[in-house]
């Protein structure tokens, strides 16, 4: 079909301008597009995903205590084991630095934080408001069942201190301070996922996290302190059984700042006492840090 105006003439003419003369033949060639290439998986896509790994391997070495404050981080030996190449391995662990788990220290190589007092109390301060929001939201809204299950917790911290006693240890350790240490996150968990709100979760597991890191939970845990730790979990799912957020707030600020002061305590302590020797084995995450991490981890909906 011919455009109005249009010659045959120029018609052919049009025709020809689509096709390519070959040179050496003369003979003209319809022109064929070339194929697109078809598109493959980056390389950089591939080595994100591998940071991630690594980034997630840091972060349980951090929880677990196999990395400890002041301790020296080798690409090497990380990249060997996790089977990938040391690329990934720098990445997870510039991640790591921007966050503030890791310090770069200038021809001497990466070392995880060491923190100073200042440190431990901002941590405290931002656990305590978010904290504080998410009791007082989660009075509001807890359904009957939940504040069972939060008293079920309570109770089993004080199964857990019986046990303790009955040991007649001067400090809880061993599977006591594990049943101890579950239920006491367990606790704080319930009150947060009843909140509903992801990034407070997400806040209270980073600070969680440095808190690891800075060795607050290595403080001595006798009698006396976990007592005290129980009455005051004890108290605060009275008030969220009673409706009264204001006194479940009260509570639990009470309790945040008992355990900053005995962080700052055993920090001071620590300054003049010689670390424990390496290959010393680390605590085992309890149930609820491994159910943080995974949950943290998880896409959001």
């Amino acid at each position: 079909m011919l455009l109005r105006g249009c010659t045959p003439e120029v018609a052919a003419n049009d025709r020809l301008t689509r096709r390519s003369q070959n040179r050496y033949t003369g003979f003209a060639m319809k022109h064929t597009p070339r194929p697109r290439p078809r598109k493959i998986a980056s390389r950089d896509t591939a080595e994100s995903k591998l940071a991630k790994v690594a980034y997630e391997h840091l972060q349980e070495q951090l929880w677990s205590g196999h990395l400890t404050a002041g301790e020296k981080l080798s690409e090497a030996r990380l990249a060997a084991e996790l089977g990938m190449s040391r690329t990934p391995v720098r990445e997870a662990i510039r991640r790591m630095e921007v966050e503030g788990m890791v310090t770069q220290v200038a021809s001497s190589g990466t070392y995880v934080t060491v923190p100073d007092r200042s440190e431990i109390v901002e941590a405290y301060e931002v656990r305590m408001a978010i904290e504080n929001f998410a009791v007082r939201k989660a009075t509001r809204r807890m359904k009957p069942a939940q504040v069972v299950e939060l008293q079920k917790l309570c109770d089993q911290m004080r199964e857990a201190i019986r046990a303790f006693r009955k040991s007649k240890k001067s400090v809880m350790t061993g599977e006591s301070l594990r049943r101890y240490l579950n239920a006491d996150l367990g606790f704080h968990l319930l009150l947060l996922k009843t909140a509903d709100n992801r990034r407070a979760l997400t806040i209270f597991g980073d600070v969680n996290l440095r808190s690891a890191i800075f060795g607050c939970r290595s403080h001595q845990r006798d009698l006396h302190h976990v007592a005290w730790v129980w009455l005051l979990h004890a108290r605060v799912a009275r008030a969220v059984r009673r409706r009264d957020a204001d006194a479940a707030a009260r509570w639990l600020e009470a309790h945040m700042q008992a355990s900053m002061n005995a962080a700052l305590e055993a920090y001071d302590a620590r300054r003049g006492r010689q670390e424990p020797p390496p290959g010393t084995p680390a605590p085992k995450l309890t149930e609820a840090m491994t159910a943080l991490i995974a949950e943290l981890r998880a896409p959001v909906h």
